[in-house]
């Protein structure tokens, strides 16, 4: 991190995967041709903030979709590529049954169906998983006449959209009251420069 920077660029940069570490997908490695732009890699206000949205908006969207489908933002809106994707960690094994269960509840509500228990919800993305490796049935045949896909559909596309607004809003934020602090760090410093006479 240099002197002034209003965010720790370095350690963001630690955290998140290489371009080296994205291409090892073999997923990902179709798309190495449109990955030679620079913009996708920087650093930036403005890249890391598109990403941002990108990257969460993304996350809520069941796997194995959810990286492509940020891949697939970042090149079209020239974002941050490692930062979209490592926010679509956002949902993972330990938080997929809690944002799950919040998309059933909204689209429940909002198309006035029963709701249905958190231990469906949990095998249900068992199931999923396991259909999305091959081995197992296909869930939406399984659960169709139990759980309202159409809930799942809507509260989910809901809560995406909400969380990466307020994601956006957040990083904006954060990045803005780094830039003013450093701003004023800086003009508190006092200056190696003799006054003029």
């Amino acid at each position: 991190m240099t002197k002034g920077d209003p965010v720790p660029q370095k350690r963001l940069k630690d955290l998140l995967p290489t371009p080296e570490k994205i291409l090892e997908s073999r997923t990902l490695k179709l798309f190495a041709p449109h990955l030679a732009d620079p913009r996708l890699w920087h650093f930036n206000r403005h890249s890391l903030n598109k990403a941002v949205y990108i990257g969460v908006l993304s996350a809520f969207f069941p796997l194995p979709g959810q990286m492509l489908l940020a891949l697939v933002g970042s090149l079209i809106f020239r974002a941050n590529v490692p930062m979209a994707l490592g926010l679509t960690w956002i949902t993972n094994p330990l938080t997929s049954l809690p944002i799950f269960y919040a998309g059933y509840y909204i689209g429940a509500k909002i198309l006035d169906v029963p709701m249905i228990s958190l231990r469906l919800i949990g095998r249900m993305i068992a199931d999923f998983s396991l259909w999305a490796l091959s081995d197992g049935a296909n869930p939406f045949i399984t659960y169709r006449g139990t759980v309202s896909i159409a809930a799942f559909c809507i509260g989910l596309t809901i809560l995406a959209i909400v969380t990466s607004i307020v994601c956006g809003l957040a990083f904006k934020a954060v990045w803005r009251y780094k830039t003013v602090v450093s701003w004023q760090k800086r003009q508190q410093e006092p200056s190696d420069k003799p006054p003029k006479t």
